[in-house]
């Protein structure tokens, strides 16, 4: 890794620390790095906007391996938490002084959002399915039985296996009526 030198007055070398980043690489780690970037944290779509070629996937991980890129990303986290410590400061204050008015919507939105910063609360999602009815699925069923088995005497019949055997019909029965001999 190339390192900038700095002389003194008295002309000993000093090392001034990483070279600094190229322009491509500077992009790279705004574009990921920064909470108003659209790539913020997707490191493939950021190494595609710095101009990096294709495979991005394969760029972004290389980037993301050197030290320089390693300081500069956790300059942006830094920058970014200091951020979030601002905005939620700013929440307080607000839960503050609307509590204080007596506006208890703005105060319990307020309260809503620093509970879901720290996880106290998870959206929770219904999830509704078209299944049939137990009596219509065995109904179904029933019918599939009958025609496979059908198909399966039929194609019996056809290959010389046996003579098939007679159709029979069910007689329909009234409800509450039994069948003769059972």
């Amino acid at each position: 890794m190339a390192r900038e030198l700095m002389r003194t007055d008295d002309g000993d070398d000093l090392v001034a620390g990483p070279a600094p980043l190229s322009p491509k690489e500077e992009l790279f780690c705004r574009a990921w790095g920064s909470v108003e970037s659209e790539t913020f944290g997707k490191a493939a779509a950021s190494a595609r906007v710095a101009g990096y070629s294709e495979p991005y996937h394969q760029a972004a991980w290389r980037l993301r391996r050197r030290p320089r890129i390693i300081a500069r990303l956790k300059e942006y986290e830094e920058m970014a938490a200091a951020d979030l410590g601002r905005v939620m400061s700013n929440i307080e204050r607000t839960r503050i002084l609307a509590e204080e008015k007596g506006d208890h919507a703005t105060a319990l939105r307020a309260a809503e959002l620093q509970g879901r910063r720290l996880g106290a609360f998870f959206e929770r999602s219904v999830l509704t399915l078209d299944v049939p009815a137990q009596h219509e699925y065995d109904a179904v069923l029933a019918v599939e039985a009958s025609r496979i088995a059908r198909l399966l005497i039929e194609e019996a019949g056809a290959a010389g296996l046996g003579a098939a055997p007679p159709e029979t019909e069910r007689k329909q029965l009234n409800p509450g009526q039994k069948e003769a001999g059972t």
